[in-house]
């Protein structure tokens, strides 16, 4: 079986999962965006050398509390300021090439609002349903599958214009490019049959393939300080759950915060 078959049946198996679990049990998602996140979790770990078993007790913590309904409104909003600022200064970081020492400060800033707390924000946006169905959180995933795809295939079919070398060398601005215009007509398309988005469907579109680029962006920085390939060997065809979820995770609090405006 070749790379590109194995990468297909595992991918297919992780959507499937998440899909099913996400309209059919939100208990079963949690649980399974929460093992998948320790693992990621893990990973990351791994990677600025922090390991702690602490710190996948503190996110399974904060999945438990939000799935019972125990995170108050002021406690989200403060998390979700934390992992935002955070999150653009490692875009500083890692657009400005900066590299400093990992001291225990950023280790554990790093860890608890850049990875745990957005990765918190995946299950949160089952509580912004419409119609009693989760079409935000699938239109999420959705949106980034299809970015990440078609930034692929036009990027590996066209691109010729590097999009930041220093970090990611394959990418292009044709696979950008390519990446938007078809995740802008999916929305287009969505929006036109679900009126999820309102008037700002073609802002989400635009704004979700640049926070998936540069949380790709930002775990391609931890995986040369590291100098390694991928962040595990876990899901066949995709290196680590970290290499899988990179773009979900750093997008995830930036989406909930403009659907809060919707």
């Amino acid at each position: 079986m070749n790379e590109f078959t194995t990468r297909v049946i595992s991918g297919s198996l992780y959507v499937a999962l998440l899909t099913a679990t996400m309209f059919f049990s939100p208990l079963a998602f949690y649980a399974l965006i929460g093992i998948f996140s320790v693992l990621a979790l893990w990973e990351f770990q791994r990677l600025i050398d922090f390991n702690s078993s602490f710190w996948p007790f503190v996110l399974l913590s904060l999945f438990s509390l939000s799935y019972l309904g125990f995170l108050a409104e002021n406690i989200i909003k403060i998390m979700i300021g934390l992992a935002i600022g955070v999150n653009l200064f490692l875009t500083y970081l890692c657009l400005r090439q900066k590299k400093p020492n990992y001291s225990r400060v950023l280790k554990t800033s790093f860890t608890l609002f850049y990875l745990i707390t957005s990765s918190v924000f995946i299950p949160l946006l089952m509580d912004l349903s419409l119609s009693e169905q989760p079409f935000y959180l699938l239109l999420f995933y959705l949106s980034i599958w299809v970015n990440n795809s078609f930034a692929y295939l036009v990027g590996s079919r066209f691109g010729k214009t590097k999009l930041f070398a220093a970090i990611s060398p394959k990418k292009s601005w044709e696979g950008y490019w390519g990446g938007t215009v078809a995740t802008l007509l999916l929305l287009y398309l969505v929006e036109d049959t679900l009126q999820l988005f309102g008037a700002l469907w073609w802002a989400i579109g635009l704004l979700i393939p640049l926070f998936a680029t540069l949380g790709d962006f930002i775990q391609s920085y931890f995986k040369r300080r590291a100098n390694v390939k991928d962040s595990g060997s876990l899901l066949p065809g995709h290196g680590g759950f970290y290499d899988r979820m990179d773009s979900v995770i750093y997008t995830a609090p930036f989406y909930y915060l403009l659907l809060k405006f919707i």
